[in-house]
């Protein structure tokens, strides 16, 4: 079972990129996959849970890092857009 520490990001009508406080969250994932099938895991349960009520964020962005840390680039990446 691996742990991975994610940043959920989203994008307004304006374009505007934000994160909740750009540190990644306190508690790691716990999944058991490689870290790309855990960004896609994490971005499916956001899309379905932020679409409502409608229309939500245009766009999503999940960037997650293995272990305990989240340092350096992410070892996986994901984005979904309304468009």
């Amino acid at each position: 079972m691996g742990y991975y520490r994610w940043v959920l990001e989203t994008q307004d009508d304006d374009g505007q990129w934000s994160r909740q406080d750009g540190a990644p969250t306190q508690n790691p994932l716990e999944y058991d996959g490689p870290p790309q099938r855990a960004a896609n895991h994490l971005r499916d349960v956001f899309v379905r849970t932020l679409s409502q009520p409608a229309p939500g964020p245009q766009a999503i962005r999940i960037r997650l890092w293995e272990g305990a840390d989240a340092v350096g680039e992410p070892q996986a990446e994901t984005e979904w857009s309304r468009e």
